[in-house]
């Protein structure tokens, strides 16, 4: 008999069930989050789920972690024995189902990459018979986690606090999560009679047709893309691409202003962060699109037609364009929008206002919660000017007094490090990243 199948007719009967209030969790991440808060039997628990390591390089069999822990959400205590049913889904492939126990309440599965079927090696718990370890980890083999792109985990929680304390089926929590693992890939683009390494991430699905055409130093490639605008709707979703150039490509790395198009439209704003400073050696280019964004173009039906289900994305940089202030940026990890206003308007030598009001990235609603984050502002030749570190944006709003010394373009960054949502004890810092923009005094 199927295994799933026997699972499902233990929950039938045994005895101890629990009669809980139902809640859905769902969220999309990169490759680590906290999911949104459930009702799991009498209190309410949230649900930390992470890959490790977040990169895999294209054709490298490497070993990949993936850790669960049940918590209550308002102590962030543990909670134990916990049965977690999983299932792992890459678009409409099946590639894991299986049932889990935890005595302690965490749990790290640890995939091994194979061709072969896919195999669990640990021991069963006697009552539900799902797999378990002494350790609380368990090794699983074979083609599971084993290359770039967005997977799809839905945790149901059959139990917790004892063994014999089950959930009714139709009543189980039940967690979705959408992480990524970044696929990489390595190149050289030749310009003149040189060549400059180049490393492109994906952290969405796997990099596809990657080209540098020398004469107006344009950088294209794709990635499969389902464009069912249904699908975008029903699911939070985001997609990150990160594009390293060295800096002694210097006909590509000078420039700070960057013509980018995802499908032939228009890349701008948030959507579109650079970095000089991240890596001494390379210019480092993101494209950041929410849930919003990728909404407006699967709308339109020209873009979709032609897009062969693939994101298609370039890249180049601009001479002779005139740099502006950014008033809204996004985290390199996708997950806090910020929303940024200065008085006077536009910034000034001396003293400014700036009102910064965070966001959440993917569903553009607000952040019910303090953030905890840091502030810097760099010259264009990475001289640091301002630094305030540890500031507090009480229920996502903050006000900073900044002095600027003279007139050019400056390097913003906003470093989030931890949300603490209100009414909770523990803080979230799954949601860490950084925002990068320009400010601009004339």
């Amino acid at each position: 008999m199927d295994k799933y199948i026997q699972i499902t007719i233990a929950f039938l009967f045994v005895t101890g069930i629990l009669l809980s209030n139902f809640q859905h969790g769902f969220s999309d991440g990169i490759f680590q989050e906290n999911l949104p808060p459930a009702t799991v039997g009498n209190r309410i628990a949230s649900l930390y789920t992470k890959i490790s390591p977040p990169i895999l390089t294209s054709g490298a069999k490497q070993n990949a972690l993936f850790q669960l822990r049940l918590f209550d959400s308002k102590s962030g205590n543990n909670i134990t024995n916990v049965n977690y049913f999983l299932t792992i889904l890459k678009g409409d492939k099946l590639l894991l189902r299986e049932l889990f126990y935890s005595k302690d309440g965490p749990l790290t599965l640890k995939f091994e990459p194979n061709q072969g079927p896919v195999t669990v090696y640990g021991s069963t718990e006697p009552f539900l018979g799902g797999w378990t370890s002494d350790t609380g980890e368990i090794t699983v083999r074979g083609p599971v986690l084993s290359e770039g792109g967005l997977y799809h985990f839905s945790i149901e929680i059959f139990g917790i606090d004892n063994v014999r304390n089950i959930f009714v089926p139709e009543k189980a929590p039940r967690f979705d999560s959408y992480l990524s693992i970044g696929d990489v890939f390595a190149t050289d683009l030749t310009y003149g009679t040189q060549k400059f390494n180049s490393t492109l991430i994906s952290y969405y699905d796997k990099i596809r047709n990657f080209t540098f055409e020398p004469e107006d130093l344009r950088v294209l490639w794709t990635m499969p893309f389902d464009w069912n605008v249904s699908r975008i709707r029903a699911q939070n979703i985001f997609v990150h691409e990160e594009l390293k150039v060295p800096k002694s490509f210097s006909e590509f790395s000078n420039s700070s202003i960057f013509n980018g198009t995802v499908n032939g439209q228009p890349v701008v704003g948030r959507s579109l962060a650079v970095d000089p400073f991240s890596s001494e050696k390379a210019l480092i280019i993101h494209f950041l699109l929410n849930k919003n964004d990728i909404v407006k173009l699967a709308e339109n039906n020209e873009i979709v037609s032609n897009s062969n289900n693939s994101m298609k994305f370039t890249i180049l940089p601009l001479a002779n364009q005139s740099q502006k202030t950014s008033l809204d940026m996004v985290t390199d990890t996708g997950g806090i929008h910020t929303f940024l206003s200065w008085n006077p308007n536009p910034p000034v030598i001396g003293t400014n206002t700036l009102n910064i009001n965070f966001s959440d990235a993917l569903s553009g609603s607000r952040l019910n919660a303090d953030v905890n984050y840091d502030l810097s502002i760099r010259t264009h030749k990475g001289e640091e000017i301002i630094r305030k570190n540890n500031i507090t944006a009480i229920k996502g709003i903050s006000n900073q007094s900044i002095s600027l010394p003279s007139k050019g373009i400056f390097n913003l960054e906003v470093e989030v490090k931890s949300l603490k949502v209100l009414n909770l004890t523990s803080l979230d810092t799954t949601r860490k990243g950084i925002a990068r923009g320009f400010v601009v005094v004339s």
